[in-house]
């Protein structure tokens, strides 16, 4: 019978490993930390609660030992992502001010016109800084009667934002 049981815990010792690890891609770090520490403990506690005489007991102890220690570990990994992230939207955020800020208006061209700047200058002034334009029918009608050229309303058709 010694023979039989062995053969059941390593059974149960496999399957708890092996089902920790089953929707893992779901889980967050917290949670896999917590799943894989559990596992982990429990087949270390049982290997070693077996050498003591209590493979039950040291497998209970290994498996509340290794949850904790490793939701500890996983949590702290969820943090240092959820910082890294907040950290990247930031800059994403800054960027886009800057981006924003930089950008050219219908009514910058229009000025530029006015003042004689050539149209390659201000075509490329828009492919360099991007633009935040009105190009819906009347705004490419309103700028015609400004004197826009067309290859200049071309250019802010084209511009793809900031």
């Amino acid at each position: 019978m010694p023979r039989s049981n062995g053969v059941i815990e390593r059974l149960v010792a496999g399957m708890l490993i092996a089902g920790s690890c089953l929707g893992c891609s779901n889980m967050n770090n917290t949670q896999k930390g917590a799943a894989i520490g559990t596992a982990g403990g429990a087949a270390a506690g049982a290997i070693i609660g077996k050498q003591l005489g209590s493979t039950g007991a040291g497998a209970a102890i290994g498996a509340v030992t290794g949850l904790v220690a490793g939701g500890l570990i996983g949590d702290s990994e969820d943090k240092k992502e959820a910082k890294e992230n907040a950290e990247a939207q930031a800059a994403y955020q800054q960027n886009l001010a800057i981006r924003q800020a930089r950008a050219i208006t219908n009514a910058d061209i229009v000025n530029q016109v006015h003042e004689g700047v050539p149209d390659d200058i201000i075509c490329n002034g828009i492919r360099t800084r991007g633009g935040n334009f009105d190009t819906s029918p009347q705004a490419i009608i309103d700028l015609q009667r400004a004197g826009v050229d067309s290859r200049v309303i071309q250019a802010m058709q084209n511009c793809r934002g900031y």
